[in-house]
């Protein structure tokens, strides 16, 4: 093959890089769940992930982002609790 005409090898595709968490995933679940059953199911699910992941993570200040997502995440599971659950606001 010359250098000029293009190889017809595929080219390597690096894996990817950014891998979605699974407290993530598991949370963005319960923003679209409509049934009630499911979606306290669903929150207990995400809670687990959020504190297996902390857990995880320890105090490094590498994951000092991930960390503040994952707060607003637990912060916003409270926040369907109390509204779309009617659970009592314990802030209160």
């Amino acid at each position: 093959m010359s250098e000029n005409q293009p190889s017809l090898q595929p080219s390597t595709v690096p894996p990817n890089s950014v891998e979605i968490p699974s407290w993530k995933t598991a949370y963005e679940k319960t923003m679209w769940e409509l049934d009630k059953e499911k979606l306290l199911a669903l929150i207990h699910a995400a809670e687990g992930e959020l504190f297996e992941r902390w857990q995880a993570l320890g105090d490094s200040p590498a994951h000092t982002r991930e960390r503040a997502a994952m707060k607003i995440a637990a912060d916003d599971l409270l926040a369907i609790k109390i509204h779309r659950l009617g659970w009592p606001d314990p802030c209160q």
